[in-house]
């Protein structure tokens, strides 16, 4: 199985997200080559638009791949952008890839594992892996008014209300063919895995702020 690292490094809500130092002088794609590479990956690629990245990828025990600056710019159709660094992916078309942003650093190597583990052992009725966490709150709209529970005496007990999941993105798997057919990272049956708690998807500073805390916090050294 193949791993691509979408890791482009004009971010523009975190400046230089994925690039800038997160822990021990690591960043953001260091750690999650470390991670992989710990979870059984060989064949790990990093898709970036900076040349200058390459000795620090490739140093790491990952492949540089040069992506076309056009496909890291909030203006391309994200379809396009998937497509495009999938494409870049040395391998067959029948041949598995895992997409692994790197802002997602609590989910470590031996998640990896196994979500590796099972997609490997997996049911032919999915054709894709996809990470999701469950999701069992009380919503409310813009308008304040219930999206999936009633006011008064209608209101439900949290344990029943309807079993919802949020989309994450620490690993996506699925063949090459699966991907290019689809143009995007999700297939048309895709088998659901939940992610362990707590899991931030790195978006905006404050995110950055608290998953470099946590992860600090699981991964310091303690003192003799």
């Amino acid at each position: 199985m193949k791993a691509i690292i979408p890791a482009k490094t004009n971010s523009g809500r975190v400046l230089n997200k994925n690039w800038r130092e997160f822990h021990d002088n690591k960043c953001l794609v260091e750690i999650k080559i470390e991670q992989l590479t710990d979870a059984g990956f060989s064949d790990i690629y990093v898709s970036c638009e900076d040349e200058s990245k390459r000795s620090l990828v490739e140093s790491s025990g990952a492949s540089f791949i040069l992506r076309n600056d056009d496909y890291t710019k909030d203006s391309m159709h994200w379809s396009d952008v998937v497509t495009e660094v999938i494409s870049s992916v040395p391998c067959t078309d029948e041949e598995d890839i895992a997409w692994v942003p790197p802002c997602v650093p609590l989910f470590g190597a031996k998640d990896f594992a196994v979500a590796k583990h099972l997609w490997e052992t997996m049911d032919s009725d999915f054709d894709c892996l996809i990470t999701v966490k469950k999701f069992k709150e009380f919503v409310l709209d813009e308008k304040g008014k219930p999206l999936n529970f009633s006011f008064g005496r209608w209101h439900e007990w949290s344990q029943d209300l309807p079993q919802w999941f949020i989309l994450e993105s620490p690993i996506h798997i699925m063949k090459k063919s699966t991907y290019l057919r689809c143009k995007y990272y999700i297939g048309e049956r895709p088998y659901l895995h939940i992610v362990p708690s707590p899991s931030i998807d790195i978006d905006v500073l404050e995110e950055f702020e608290l998953a470099q805390e946590i992860y600090s916090l699981r991964h310091s050294k303690c003192p003799k």
